[in-house]
């Protein structure tokens, strides 16, 4: 009697061991399946045969231009595939970082800056940036920079109280660029390419 009643319990616990496992492992498949990525059909087309450095070229041209959400419209003016909320925040981490603030308008979308003067190659410089927003469609937005460069004349360096007359002068740290390629990085973009226009 208590053999026939161990090996009972031995079958249940072999069946139970057996089978629970397998059943819990087919809600654990199910469950892994769902948070892994979706996996890209394959497409088996023939490639061209291309030169290492060609290659390398066309993928970096291809996945950039994939990506690429800031365009170049002209020498100031930009358009990014983005909403004009995201693009406002953007301009404000970037713009507020090195200058100081004079219009901040989000309803208009204009931000001004102060005048903000440095030394460049043996050069004093002060530059200004006034930047408009404008809605270009759904989900678009128009940007127009423009940075007001002048520079002391002879490399003199203004006195405190005395009245300096500012010429006007050429933006050498190409301003304008540095600014939308920092906003391209806090918008998560690829860096645009900036010397069709310039």
């Amino acid at each position: 009697m208590l053999y026939k009643k161990l090996r009972t319990i031995g079958v249940i616990y072999l069946v139970i061991s057996g089978c629970v496992p397998l059943h819990l492992q087919k809600y654990r498949q199910q469950h892994d399946q769902r948070l892994a990525p979706p996996v890209p059909p394959v497409v088996s087309e023939p490639t061209p045969v291309v030169s290492g450095a060609a290659e390398r070229t066309q993928d970096s041209h291809a996945t950039q231009d994939a990506a690429t959400t800031i365009y170049v419209v002209d020498k100031d003016t930009f358009r990014l595939h983005l909403a004009e909320r995201e693009v406002w925040e953007a301009v404000l981490s970037v713009l507020m970082r090195n200058y100081s603030p004079l219009i901040a308008d989000k309803n208009q979308g204009i931000f001004a800056t102060e005048w903000d003067s440095y030394f460049l190659n043996g050069i004093v410089y002060r530059n200004k940036i006034s930047l408009r927003l404008a809605r270009g469609g759904p989900g678009i937005t128009d940007m127009t920079i423009h940075n007001s460069v002048e520079q002391l004349p002879g490399g003199a360096v203004p006195v405190s109280g005395a009245s300096v007359t500012w010429l006007p002068a050429g933006d050498p740290a190409d301003e304008i660029g540095r600014i939308v390629k920092n906003m391209a990085i806090v918008l998560g973009q690829p860096a645009p390419r900036l010397q069709q226009a310039r």
